[in-house]
């Protein structure tokens, strides 16, 4: 097939995608093929000879790697694409199913570059835009085609002729809030697992628990007879489960420990070298130890900029910043938003975003919550930990009473802090929410952005006068509680005449 170089004409990903596209069928059946082997080739209820064995693993093994060639085969063969009238149009399937992309709609190109990627130099490039509402395309490219598809979508990018005198007005607005010179930021990977370190360790635990319920199924699936064995092991011990306070602390330090080194090593592997390219109009991350991951996406793709920093991050004068775009299929699946940790780039992303004035801009409004905000933070821990302190006594065990009341006491400095913190501010330029309960987080929301607002009462709004305030873009959404009723009647209506304006 001739392959044009302006993408007029329907044609295949190059050659090499196949080997890639190989590997990852391999890759999804190895699960099947594992199992198969344990199930069929070393079932204990059938005596085999070595040679047997050996032959039923080959003939699996066969048949693992036929079905992998073929379901590869199918995917690459049915698989064109190609641009037409400004859409990137794309082929798929036995019955040739098609999607149809807006390149000027584009929301952001996202790319990955794993071992065999890097082997054969290719690029898996993901295509996100906001309408989609199913799994977003990916195509595995060259780098010839990437540079020249690349250079398609920038020139779709540019402001339509028809467009362009409505925006006028404000061009010179725009530059003026943007950054006018190209920037590089580079994160030292030492900063990066000082940020990972800083961080929540117990997001390691869904590290911990995957690899834990990955090797229960590997048991289960494995044969009964060694699942008989492990309860009876546990059976026959079981007078070494029950444990003093003592034990059971040191158990979770330990478990502390290593849930807190599974998530920085994760952390790590995922943001290893990031390099950052900004300028005026688009921003460009690289990140990755084995797999390399990109994402590139425009200035107005951004809905909101996230800023945390807990005390530790404070003490090491670092914070998290976190660039939300809008929601799509592929990003509430794969969680794309933009990280940084361990950074004190803040200041350069705020800029880049609201302005350089964007620290000077006057406060219009503000509203804070009230103790309300308290009862709400505490409204499960609480009740919880007192059914847990009644139990406790009722069995007689006092000493791990220090347990519930520990949690009951952090909980209380949770709502105290979430209290203190919780409030919205309307500025010149832009809107800040502030909240967050250890850790002190600043959410940084645009007029142009907002979309939806919406007070709600409470049932004991009568009694306190307090209510909440939903504010909402097209890619968040933030509750405020506890306000003054006269204060966040006069912040929805500013809300109200300013989005989308």
């Amino acid at each position: 097939m001739e392959r044009s170089g302006d993408f007029s004409a329907p044609r295949r990903m190059s050659k090499s995608a196949y080997a890639i596209f190989f590997v990852k069928e391999l890759r999804r059946y190895i699960s099947l093929f594992l199992i198969l082997m344990l199930l069929y080739v070393f079932d204990p209820e059938k005596h085999r000879s070595f040679m047997e064995t050996m032959e039923a693993l080959l003939y699996v093994s066969v048949g693992y790697l036929l079905l992998a060639t073929v379901v590869a085969f199918i995917s690459y063969y049915y698989k064109k694409y190609y641009i037409k009238n400004g859409n990137l149009i794309f082929i798929y399937g036995l019955f040739k199913n098609e999607t149809t992309i807006p390149l000027h709609k584009v929301q952001s190109l996202r790319t990955r570059r794993g071992f065999m990627y890097r082997l054969f130099d290719m690029k898996g490039v993901s295509f996100d835009t906001l309408a989609s509402k199913t799994a977003e395309v990916e195509l595995i490219l060259d780098y010839k085609d990437w540079n020249m598809l690349l250079e398609k979508i920038e020139q779709q990018e540019q402001v339509p002729e028809e467009d362009k005198q409505s925006v006028e007005e404000n061009v010179m607005t725009k530059e003026s809030k943007s950054v006018n010179d190209k920037c590089i930021l580079k994160l030292s990977n030492l900063n990066l697992i000082k940020g990972a370190f800083c961080q929540n360790h117990f997001k390691g635990m869904v590290v911990l628990l995957g690899i834990l319920f990955t090797f229960y199924d590997k048991i289960l699936s494995a044969s009964d007879r060694i699942l008989n064995l492990f309860i009876d092991y546990v059976s026959e011990h079981a007078d070494y489960t029950s444990l003093s306070v003592t034990v059971f602390v040191m158990l979770l330090l330990i478990l502390y420990v290593i849930v807190m080194v599974l998530w920085i090593v994760k952390v790590f592997m995922r943001y290893y070298n990031m390099e950052i390219h900004m300028d005026k109009a688009q921003l460009f991350f690289e990140s990755g130890l084995f797999t390399r991951f990109s994402s590139r996406f425009s200035y107005d793709k951004v809905c909101t900029v996230y800023v945390k920093q807990n005390i530790i991050e404070k003490y090491l004068g670092c914070c998290t910043v976190m660039l939300k775009q809008a929601f799509n299929a592929t990003e509430k699946k794969d969680e794309s938003d933009v990280k940084i940790y361990g950074s004190n780039f803040s200041g350069h992303f705020l800029n880049w975003w609201l302005g350089k004035d964007y620290a000077s801009s006057q406060t219009i409004l503000s509203a804070k919550s009230g103790k309300g905000m308290i009862g709400y933070t505490v409204r499960f821990d609480i009740p919880v930990a007192l059914i847990v302190c009644a139990v406790l006594c009722y069995c007689k065990l006092y000493p791990w009473l220090a347990i519930p009341v520990a949690y009951m006491l952090i909980s209380l400095v949770k709502g105290v802090w979430a209290a203190r913190r919780s409030s919205i501010t309307l500025k010149d330029d832009y809107v800040e929410i502030h909240n967050g309960k250890l850790a002190d987080v600043r959410n940084y929301i645009k007029y142009a952005n907002v979309e939806v607002v919406c007070l709600r009462q409470t049932l004991f709004t009568p009694f306190f006068h307090r209510v909440n305030l939903i504010v909402s873009t097209n890619g968040t959404s933030f509750v405020v509680r506890s306000l003054k009723e006269k204060e966040a009647n006069d912040v929805y209506e500013y809300l109200i005449g300013n989005s989308r304006s």
